[in-house]
C-alpha cells in the first residue's frame, strides 16, 4: 500500500459487512463508509479542487469528518483542519496563509463567526455545509453529492502531502505543519502496533480531529477493522456514558474526563486499553495505576509531534510504572538522536535537543526559512525539546528547548523545577520561567497558583525544594496568580 486511503479500501474489500463507524446520526459498514469516501472525493472534484489544493474544514468530529479526511487523500487534496477553539482572527490567519478557496463547516460554527471569519478571508470563494444549509454557505454536502459521480483518478506520490495542521504558535506565528501519506501510514501503524488493536476493538473518537492525536488512532482502528464511535464534542460526564453505551475498548480521556470516569464507574468496564502521554512522572503515574485497576484496563504513553505526523515513542505501563519519567522507546523505523548545541551527539544521560530519524518527519507548508531551521545537514529533524537517552535507549523529556533557563552558567529545565514545586500542599499550579538577571544572567521565577489560603514565602519554597534540587535551580524570585494562561493544546 502506498496511499492513506487505500488501507480503508483493503478493509471494505476483507470485511465489508463489519461496522466501522457509528455517528450520531447513522451507522456505516467498511464498504458503505468507502463508498460514502468515494461520493465525497467525487463531490471535491465537483466543487474545483485539484490535487494540493487546501480544503479548510471547521467542524466537530463526525462520520463525514473523517470521510472528508479519506476523501481528499484520495483525490490529492490537502486537508486543512481549524482548531474550534480558535478566534476568528486566529482562524483566518491559518486560512489565508493556507490559501484554502473552499471551506466545509457544520451547524456548530456557522453564525456569527463564521461571518467574521468570511469578512477576514478574501480568497475563500465557496462555503459548504455539512449539515443543515446557512445564511453563509453556498450549498450543502449533499446538494454537492447530488451530482457526483466516482471520482476520477489522479497522480499520486507517496510523499505528497495530505494533512496540513498548523500548530500553536507557542514561540510565534503558527506554522502549518504538512503530513503525508507515508508519514501517516507509519504513525498508524507505530500506534496500532503499540497499542495491540484488533477488529474487536471499539475506539471513542473524542480527541478532536482537528488534532492529529484524534486522526491517528481513528485510522489505525480502522486498518485494525475495529469500529469507530464518533459523537461529537463530549463533555465528561458524556464521555463516561459513552463508554458504557458502547462498550468502549479503547479511549483516550484528557484532563477532567478521567476523573469523571472513575466516579461514574467504579467497577471493571469494557475498556482493556486508555492512551496517554509518556513521562509525566511518579505522581501522575501512580494516579493512572490506580485508575487503570479500577477499571480494569491497562496504559500506554506516547510522544510526539505534529512535524513528525504524531508517535514516535510509545511506554507500557510496567515500564511507565517502573521509570515514570520516560516518554518511551522509538517505535519501528524511527531513530533518535541528542546533540548539543552545535549538533555532536551526546552520550547516554546527557541532555541535549532531539533529533528525528525516518520517513515520518515532515515539513511546513509555504514557509523555506522554517523549513531550512527544521531539518539538520544530515536530515535529522529538530524537535526542539530537550531530553536524554539512556543507556538502553529509552527517552526522556526535560523541557523545551526555548524554554531552557541559563542562570550563572548552568542549565535548568523548566520540568524539574515544576515537578518538585507541584509537590508542596499548598500549591494547585506552578510554572518555572526564567527572567533576567545582572548577577545571573536570568533569574529562577516560580510562578504558584494557591491550593488555597495559605501562601509561603519564597524562602519557605526554596527550603522545600533544598533536598530535590541544586542550589542554582532554586527559585531566586516567587509570583502568585490565580490562574496560569494556556492555550489549546
Amino acid at each position: 500500500m502506498l496511499f492513506l486511503d487505500e488501507s480503508l479500501l483493503l478493509r471494505s474489500e476483507q470485511s465489508p459487512d463489519d461496522i466501522a463507524i457509528t455517528d450520531t446520526e447513522i451507522t456505516y459498514s467498511f464498504k458503505q463508509f468507502d463508498v460514502r469516501v468515494n461520493r465525497i472525493a467525487a463531490g471535491l472534484q465537483v466543487l474545483g479542487l485539484k490535487p494540493r489544493d487546501r480544503l479548510s474544514i471547521l467542524a466537530d468530529n463526525s462520520a463525514d469528518y473523517l470521510a472528508t479526511h479519506y476523501a481528499c487523500a484520495r483525490t490529492g487534496v490537502i486537508l486543512h483542519v481549524l482548531n474550534v477553539s480558535l478566534t476568528p482572527s486566529e482562524m483566518a490567519y491559518a486560512v489565508n496563509d493556507a490559501g484554502s478557496q473552499t471551506l466545509f463547516v457544520d451547524s456548530a460554527y456557522t453564525g456569527e463567526g463564521l461571518h467574521q471569519l468570511l469578512a477576514k478571508t478574501p480568497l475563500l470563494k465557496q462555503v459548504i455545509a455539512l449539515a443543515e444549509p446557512c445564511e453563509d454557505c453556498h450549498q450543502t454536502l449533499e446538494e454537492v453529492l447530488s451530482i457526483a459521480d466516482a471520482p476520477q483518478k489522479v497522480s499520486r506520490a507517496a510523499t505528497d502531502p495530505v494533512l496540513l495542521i498548523y500548530t500553536s504558535g507557542t514561540t510565534g506565528r503558527p506554522k502549518g505543519a504538512l503530513q503525508n501519506h507515508l508519514g501517516s501510514m507509519m504513525a498508524d501503524k507505530l500506534t496500532g502496533t503499540a497499542g495491540e488493536f484488533s477488529r474487536n476493538d471499539v475506539w471513542l473518537a473524542s480527541m478532536p480531529f482537528f488534532h492529529q492525536a484524534g486522526l491517528i488512532r481513528s485510522r489505525a482502528i480502522i486498518n485494525a477493522g475495529g469500529r469507530n464511535i464518533i459523537l461529537g464534542r463530549l463533555s465528561p460526564a458524556q464521555l463516561a456514558s459513552a463508554i458504557a453505551k458502547h462498550r468502549i475498548t479503547v479511549a483516550m480521556p484528557m484532563g477532567r474526563q478521567l476523573a469523571t470516569l472513575l466516579s461514574a464507574m467504579p467497577l471493571p468496564t469494557s475498556l482493556r486499553l486508555l492512551i496517554g502521554g509518556g513521562g509525566i512522572g511518579a505522581e501522575a503515574m501512580s494516579a493512572i495505576d490506580k485508575a487503570c485497576a479500577q477499571l480494569g484496563c491497562s496504559w500506554i504513553g506516547v510522544y510526539g509531534q505534529t512535524e513528525t505526523h504524531g508517535t514516535i515513542t510509545v511506554v507500557d505501563l510496567e515500564t511507565a510504572k517502573a521509570n515514570p519519567l520516560t516518554c518511551g522507546y522509538p517505535g519501528k523505523g524511527v531513530r533518535l538522536d541528542i546533540v548539543d548545541d552545535r549538533g555532536a551527539s551526546l552520550p547516554p544521560d546527557t541532555t541535549g535537543e532531539i533529533l528525528v530519524y525516518g520517513d515520518m518527519t515532515g515539513h511546513y507548508w509555504n514557509n523555506d526559512e522554517a523549513n531550512t531551521a527544521l531539518y539538520t545537514s544530515d536530515g535529522g529533524l529538530r524537535t526542539g525539546d530537550l531530553g536524554y537517552l539512556n543507556v538502553e535507549g529509552w527517552l526522556h523529556l526535560r523541557g523545551r528547548k526555548k524554554e531552557l533557563i541559563k542562570t550563572g552558567g548552568e542549565n535548568v529545565y523548566p520540568q524539574e523545577v515544576e515537578r518538585v514545586l507541584l509537590e508542596h500542599p499548598c500549591v494547585q499550579d506552578a510554572a518555572a520561567i526564567g527572567l533576567p538577571d545582572e548577577d545571573w544572567g536570568e533569574a529562577v521565577v516560580a510562578i504558584i497558583v494557591a491550593s488555597g489560603e495559605t501562601r509561603p514565602s519564597l524562602e519557605d519554597f526554596r527550603e522545600f525544594c533544598r533536598g530535590e534540587l541544586a542550589g542554582y535551580k532554586l527559585p531566586r524570585r516567587l509570583c502568585w496568580v490565580e490562574e496560569l494562561p494556556r492555550n489549546h493544546t
